[in-house]
């Protein structure tokens, strides 16, 4: 791995070795996706943290990244990294640092409910993602049928599906869909762009249902780099603990950071503003302290199995080595 300029500096003239203050001899890549995910990691990004290099790609891409080695550590949703631990990749869960983003989006009522949603068509984000798959446990959970389709069903709602929320835009443009299932900040800008208002928060539905916040997007890293490297590890994540609030005390500042950190591809958060990230429900939460409310939400993962899944999304929930222990 490169040593960068700066680390190298410190190399060249420290007395001590970077081990002895809890740095790495090596510069670690951390990967995030665009969105919610990397503004957690803005305040790092904007301060710069010795022996890290941050990078920040297109959310489809982030599973690939961590899966191929790219990324020493990333955030990624934790459904995804569950499936890759499952699968035999030496990653260990560090902490969660987004807990749902998700918001439906439509005309204006103030007693809006999911039964209203009825008869309706509903753009989604992901299929057999985390909006998906948020959206369809909670209809579940109140009884309420769906099906996959373009068109409205009596009695169901109709889901209809979009790999992003730039995908989506143009179906309420259309009016092919009469609601949009999706994260912050999309969700402000559909609002926007459509003379929309969010109509319902998924956050707050979820906790209506099940009693609790659930886990959404967390940062993993490789066993080997744990295990090399657990005064980094430590100092890292303590760092991003101070700096979860700095996003919506600068979001102005944390978008521009995000976008001068992407892959080229260029970054989605344009007009931030408090509100907008506030919305992203942004905090550190240890992995020793978010296992139970993963161990639930994974839970009801391996237990979705439908008409629509030939298998759950989930195989099994992950083993205690998943968690990392500070």
């Amino acid at each position: 791995m490169k040593i960068s300029k700066k680390l190298g500096i410190i190399l060249a003239t420290a007395a001590l070795p970077l081990a002895a203050c809890g740095g790495t001899a090596d510069t670690l890549s951390v990967y995030a996706p665009d969105g919610a995910p990397a503004l957690a990691l803005s305040g790092m990004m904007s301060e710069g943290f010795d022996g890290a290099e941050f990078t920040v790609v297109a959310p489809t891409t982030i599973a690939a990244h961590v899966s191929n080695g790219d990324a020493d550590i990333a955030v990624m949703p934790v459904n995804a990294a569950a499936e890759l631990y499952n699968g035999g990749l030496g990653i260990t869960m560090l902490s969660v640092n987004t807990h749902g983003n998700l918001y439906l989006v439509g005309d204006a009522d103030d007693g809006m409910t999911l039964e209203k949603l009825k008869g309706a068509r509903v753009g989604v984000i992901g299929q057999a993602q985390v909006p998906d798959l948020t959206l369809r446990m909670l209809l579940g959970e109140s009884g309420i049928e769906y099906v996959v389709s373009e068109n409205a069903t009596e009695g169901a709602v109709a889901l209809r599906y979009a790999a992003d929320g730039s995908a989506l835009m143009p179906l309420f443009k259309q009016g092919a869909i009469d609601y949009a299932f999706i994260a912050e900040p999309a969700a402000t800008t559909a609002c926007a762009k459509f003379d929309k208002e969010i109509v319902l928060d998924a956050q707050q539905l979820w906790r209506d249902a099940f009693g609790s916040d659930y886990p959404q997007a967390c940062v993993v890293a490789k066993k080997e780099v744990v295990d090399k490297n657990k005064k980094f590890v430590d100092a890292f994540l303590k760092k991003l603990a101070e700096t979860e609030d700095w996003a919506e005390a600068h979001p102005t500042e944390a978008a521009e950071t995000v976008g001068a950190h992407t892959d080229g591809t260029g970054s989605t958060l344009t007009a931030l503003d408090a509100g907008i990230v506030k919305r992203c429900n942004i905090k550190h939460v240890s992995a020793a302290d978010a296992k139970s409310a993963c161990e639930s939400f994974f839970e009801k993962l391996t237990q979705m199995h439908d008409k629509d899944f030939e298998k759950p999304p989930l195989a099994k929930k992950p083993d205690d080595g998943f968690y990392y222990k500070a």
